[in-house]
């Protein structure tokens, strides 16, 4: 999600499109009735996001002109509507389990970290190292107390939930991603992945999240998705890592007129992908109930069709307004506080 508010003087046509790539491939780790490549969907997208959210908050606080306060009070604010949406979304559908509140949290971590730490690369790849290592052992800890009775402790039962032991998304795995993507953005910045050695960077680092998953599976602890291990942690950094340098290669190849005319609407989507993102829970929820009889949303049909509403409804409100509307709620409060009238 674009919970950052990098839409400064220039926006980064190579973040748009990784997060509305990202978006289109949740929905198909949401929806697709078929394994084989597709599944690599559910190893990639709720990193990708975890990434991106980095990388966007990086962006943002370089833009802030020193303003720590405004800044961190900003992005609490967004870190708790995306949680508070996530909630009500999770409880309108149950097919899938929601990756919002667990951004949120994550938002709300990484903004004072990021004004500590600020643009020092190996200072973050350290942090993510550390958190590789650590956060499997903190799901384990953690998931030790809910069984013995956390879970009946409200709500410090589902902070400890999200944060660290979740069957799906925990803070701590999503810290050490996000903290990678932002050691990574100096070097995109830099213009790192343009031209063939950006190619080659990005097929490097695709390969390398092979190894850490084929290692990964053959040894005790496992590496399947979402499953937490240092080795699914790994080769998820280096996955949604060469993600988004192939977006920033191929932006660079082929220009930024060309990546609008043929995949402007992916751009778009990437612009409003919080928005994009509740279309599709909501549209899924509505499929379920009216035409699926509450069976199971694995069908090609809504795979492709939801896809087509997220896209085309980013593709027409952006042709109208300049912000999507749940994007416009997010930067809210840091334009208010920093003195300017919301768009």
């Amino acid at each position: 999600m674009n919970v950052a508010d990098t839409a400064g003087s220039a926006r980064l046509m190579w973040l748009d499109l990784a997060r509305g790539l990202a978006v289109v491939s949740m929905v198909i780790a949401h929806t697709s009735p078929w394994g084989g490549v597709l599944n690599g969907t559910e190893y990639l997208t709720a990193p990708w996001f975890a990434l991106l959210i980095g990388i966007s908050l990086l962006l943002a606080w370089e833009k802030a002109d020193g303003r720590a306060g405004v800044f961190i009070v900003s992005n609490v604010y967004r870190g708790l509507v995306l949680v508070l949406v996530g909630e009500w979304l999770q409880r309108v559908y149950w097919q899938i389990d929601i990756v919002l509140q667990t951004l949120g949290l994550l938002t709300i971590v990484l903004a004072p970290l990021v004004v500590l730490v600020g643009r020092r690369p190996w200072v973050w790849a350290a942090i993510a190292a550390v958190m590789v290592v650590v956060s499997p052992l903190l799901m384990g800890i953690a998931r030790e107390w809910l069984a013995s009775g956390g879970y009946g402790m409200g709500w410090l039962g589902r902070a400890v939930d999200l944060g660290f032991a979740g069957p799906h998304y925990r803070v701590t795995t999503f810290l050490a991603i996000a903290a990678a993507g932002i050691a990574a953005t100096p070097a995109l910045l830099a213009g790192r992945a343009i031209g063939r050695r950006g190619f080659v960077v990005a097929a490097g680092l695709l390969g390398g999240a092979a190894v850490a998953y084929v290692g990964g599976k053959l040894s005790p602890i496992g590496a399947d998705a979402y499953s937490g291990t240092s080795a699914e942690i790994v080769g998820a950094i280096l996955l949604s890592l060469s993600a988004t340098w192939f977006c920033a290669w191929l932006v660079g190849a082929l220009g930024e007129a060309r990546v609008r005319a043929w995949v402007g609407a992916v751009v778009d989507t990437g612009r409003m992908a919080f928005t994009a993102y509740t279309v599709q829970v909501l549209a899924l929820a509505v499929i379920v109930r009216l035409f699926l009889g509450g069976g199971r949303d694995d069908h090609w049909a809504v795979m492709l069709g939801v896809i087509a509403l997220c896209v085309g409804v980013s593709w027409a409100w952006l042709r109208v307004f300049r912000v999507g509307p749940l994007e416009w709620v997010l930067r809210l409060p840091g334009r208010v506080l920093a003195g300017r009238a919301p768009e």
